[in-house]
C-alpha cells in the first residue's frame, strides 16, 4: 500500500489518476494510503458538518414549536396547536432515537484520529504501523454514507492530485 501511484498501475486505474499533477505545491509523494487517509478524513469532516447542523435545526424546530407564543397561537387555532404538539414529539422523538449530535461527535472524533494519523505518515512513520492503526480506525466506524465518500473522493482525488484526478 506504501508505493506510490506513478509506479502502481492496478491504483492508477483504480482511481483514474496518473500521479501528483505537474507544479502540484505537495511535496510529498502521493501514496494510495495518503490518499485514503485523507479521503476519510474528508469523509468524516462532511458527515460531522452535516449531522451538526441536521441537529441545530432540530433542535431550533423543537424550541420554537413548544414556545408559548406557538401555544398561544395554537389556542386560537386548535388544528395547528394539535400539529405543531406532534411536530415537536416526532422531532424530540427522532433526535432521541438516532442521536444526531452524538453521531456528529463520533465523526468529529474520528477526522481528528484520520489526520492525526495523515500527519504521522506524512511525518516517516512506516506504512504497515499507519496500516495497523487505519484498521483499528477502521472497526470504530458507523456505516458509510455513499454519496458522501464519493464526494470526500473526489475532494482527496482534486487536492492531491489536481487537475490530472479524473472524479469517481
Amino acid at each position: 500500500m506504501g508505493q506510490t501511484t506513478d509506479t502502481t498501475p492496478e491504483t492508477a486505474a483504480s482511481f483514474g489518476t496518473k500521479g501528483p499533477a505537474a507544479g502540484h505545491p505537495s511535496a510529498a509523494p502521493v501514496t494510495e494510503l495518503r490518499f485514503d487517509l485523507l479521503r476519510s478524513a474528508t469523509y468524516h469532516d462532511l458527515c460531522q458538518r452535516n449531522l451538526a447542523r441536521l441537529h441545530r435545526f432540530l433542535q431550533f424546530l423543537t424550541v420554537l414549536l413548544g414556545s408559548a407564543a406557538i401555544a398561544a397561537f395554537g389556542s386560537q387555532f386548535p388544528i395547528f396547536g394539535q400539529a405543531a404538539g406532534i411536530a415537536v414529539a416526532a422531532i424530540a422523538a427522532a433526535q432521541l432515537v438516532w442521536d444526531f449530535g452524538g453521531l456528529a461527535r463520533t465523526h468529529g472524533d474520528l477526522r481528528r484520529r484520520f489526520f492525526t494519523l495523515l500527519s504521522e505518515h506524512e511525518g516517516g512513520a512506516p506504512d504497515a504501523d499507519v496500516m495497523a492503526r487505519l484498521t483499528m480506525i477502521y472497526a470504530d466506524e458507523p456505516p458509510v454514507i455513499r454519496r458522501l465518500n464519493r464526494r470526500a473522493h473526489n475532494h482527496a482525488g482534486m487536492t492531491l492530485y489536481g487537475d490530472d484526478f479524473t472524479k469517481a
